[in-house]
């Protein structure tokens, strides 16, 4: 059937690319189930319109298809809604075009992901490739007339860690400083790019791991401001804390071009700060903020605390 499905990724652009793809231009509504109940949209899209008209609605953090380690009591919070939700998918209101969407994987063993598998559609978005972003930042200058060289599109993507979603708000930065098709010059992307990505991304990982509070947290102000996503800054610190961790339990038995290899980085200073920043930390401590991370991460899906406030958080209690 072709009014229910169930998007998985973790990149809320590709998300919204695939979310366009269903509605082909029909307005829908949002959803956000951190902040309104399954009854709510359930309801709502069990209504039928006097006019017999079709009815798109996207469920964003749809998390009941996720899978997390639960309370007792939130165990039968979310059985209940399991129960709800698998009484609408055995009759749903076929003028209803319902989107689900899950930042991260679903639980393929939850009985209700089993049925959208089997009756519905599942879309399952996997990370793009470096080749792939690359592939897609080349088509989306072209499609609006820029001509950029593969060089410059390879710098953009490796500043922004291979991130599909960090790339292409770069991108679209630059041609908002052009506003036209033209040649896109080097010099106007670092321009552009570089002060928002160097100073600001990675700037902001840095400090947290040199424990500058005050920097961390001036950065972090001007991040939100310019709208970039919590949930993309703190997958950024938890991969640079598990590289981290990775150094200090290789550092003894492997040199710096081993390193380098097993971690897949290509320049020295990369692996130099890595070096230097392992030293300032424990392994357990380390380890410790990679659980924390995942924690907050089942905090924020469930709908118990915002990204924002959560990476706060975790900003003060690896800085502390």
């Amino acid at each position: 059937m072709d009014n229910i499905y169930l998007i998985s990724s973790s990149s809320f652009r590709l998300m919204e690319e695939e979310i366009e793809k269903i509605v082909k231009g029909n307005k829908y509504s949002t959803f956000d189930l951190n902040t309104v109940l399954l009854d709510e949209v359930l309801e709502e899209a069990a209504y039928f319109s006097l006019f017999d008209e079709k009815k798109y609605m996207v469920v964003k953090n749809a998390n009941i298809f996720g899978s997390s380690k639960r309370k007792s009591v939130d165990e039968e919070n979310v059985s209940k809604k399991d129960e709800k939700l698998l009484k609408y998918l055995e009759d749903p209101n076929y003028n209803t075009i319902l989107i689900f969407t899950i930042n991260g994987k679903i639980d393929s063993k939850k009985k209700i992901c089993k049925i959208i598998k089997d009756k519905y559609h599942f879309i399952q978005i996997d990370d793009l490739k470096a080749k792939e972003i690359m592939s897609m930042v080349d088509k989306s200058f072209k499609n609006d007339g820029y001509k950029c060289d593969s060089s410059i599109i390879y710098s953009i993507i490796e500043s922004c860690q291979n991130n599909y979603d960090l790339t292409m708000n770069e991108v679209d930065k630059i041609k908002l400083y052009y506003s036209h098709g033209c040649v896109v010059k080097k010099e106007d992307v670092l321009n552009i790019t570089s002060r928002i990505i160097e100073d600001n991304n990675f700037k902001f990982i840095d400090t947290i791991m040199r424990k500058n509070i005050k920097e961390a947290f001036k950065i972090f102000d001007d991040l939100m401001i310019q709208k970039v996503e919590p949930i993309m800054l703190m997958s950024m610190l938890a991969k640079e804390i598990r590289n981290t961790l990775l150094v200090k339990k290789m550092i003894r038995e492997k040199d710096k071009k081993e390193m380098m290899k097993v971690l897949g980085i290509n320049y020295d200073f990369m692996i130099d700060k890595l070096i230097n920043n392992s030293y300032s930390f424990k392994e357990k401590e380390l380890e410790s903020f990679l659980v924390d991370l995942c924690d907050l991460d089942y905090k924020i899906k469930s709908g118990r605390i915002s990204n924002k406030l959560a990476l706060e958080m975790f900003i003060m209690e690896v800085c502390k």
